[in-house]
């Protein structure tokens, strides 16, 4: 099991109802992220996406089942899911804490932690933590430039 942690902040330049509005719409998120195939959005709290992914030379399809455990808007939220393929499994939770700043912008802290196991946690940390690192950074860079459209 590989344990991966990361968090970080960013400004946009929009009211924080914009911002949370736009967070907790998981097609919003889940299109900015890279390998997303599909996102089916079963009531307001709970969805599932399909992935494609890659991890050193193993390559395959991940199915995430998540649900939001806790709304509070304008102001946070939090996600939990699980995900499988691979040969692999994930457990996960994320959030974002919004902060009004001056003039009507949001300053959004975020995090993710997850668990992995099976074929792709028995690589250990040095080969996943690259490619997750790839993966939140390039998010969290389409999400910045998103949200300041």
């Amino acid at each position: 099991m590989v344990k991966v942690h990361y968090e970080g902040s960013f400004d946009v330049n929009k009211p924080r109802d914009f911002v949370y509005n736009f967070l907790v719409e998981p097609r919003n998120v889940a299109s900015l992220i890279p390998g997303v195939e599909s996102v089916e959005v079963l009531d307001p709290d709970n969805f599932r996406v399909r992935a494609s992914l890659g991890v050193g030379a193993i390559k395959g399809t991940v199915n995430i089942t998540a649900k939001f455990a806790e709304k509070k808007p304008p102001e946070s939220a939090k996600v939990v899911g699980r995900g499988s393929g691979m040969q692999s499994t994930m457990d996960f939770e994320m959030g974002f804490k919004l902060e009004e700043t001056v003039s009507s912008s949001t300053k959004v802290n975020w995090y993710f932690d997850g668990n992995v196991g099976g074929l792709i946690g028995s690589m250990g940390a040095r080969v996943l933590d690259p490619v997750a690192q790839r993966i939140v950074q390039d998010t969290v860079q389409k999400l910045k430039q998103k949200l300041t459209q």
